[in-house]
């Protein structure tokens, strides 16, 4: 009796953890990336711009139109229209004095995650590598074209080199 009293109530317990491990992995799929706040600024100075609020804002502006574009083959076009009117509001538009737009490309991810019609988790990453491939090329958002390059860092002075006569003076003598 005591056996069988075991094996019920492990056989329980086994079809909670699964029902559980399930349950978590769906809600799991269904979920955007985050973006870090340090996203587009890190994104930013690898292409070799400065992290500027107006630079930040037009890329997470450039960003949210990129992750909606990527819904575009897997969406039917009053679906992706409908998708781009409930994200809308959360487009901050460009000028963003000393704040961000980050809420735009995010709000995008959430509502592609929610309707599960493309995997979300690798858009980040492949929008990075993307713009990233198109640094200093002169084609692209950043190819050059929107933001101002980093300053040169300035040369290093050197010394000029001693002349003969300065040789033939000892020094200490």
């Amino acid at each position: 009796m005591g056996i069988v009293v075991t094996t019920v109530v492990l056989a329980a317990l086994a079809a909670v953890v699964l029902v559980l491990v399930l349950r978590t992995g769906s809600a799991a799929a269904s979920v955007a990336p985050r973006l870090s706040a340090g996203f587009a600024p890190t994104l930013l100075a690898r292409a070799g711009f400065p992290a500027t609020a107006h630079n930040v804002a037009i890329l997470h502006d450039h960003l949210g139109a990129v992750f909606l574009d990527a819904a575009r083959g897997s969406l039917p076009a009053e679906a992706l229209a409908a998708l781009g009117a409930r994200c809308a509001p959360a487009r901050g538009g460009v000028p963003v004095a000393g704040g961000s737009s980050r809420t735009w490309p995010q709000r995008v991810l959430d509502e592609l995650a929610a309707l599960g019609a493309l995997d979300v988790a690798a858009l980040p990453r492949r929008a990075q590598d993307t713009l990233l491939a198109t640094a200093g090329t002169g084609r692209g958002l950043l190819g050059g074209s929107v933001f101002a390059p980093l300053p040169a860092p300035a040369a290093p002075v050197l010394p000029a080199p001693r002349a003969a006569a300065d040789a033939a003076h000892r020094v200490g003598a």
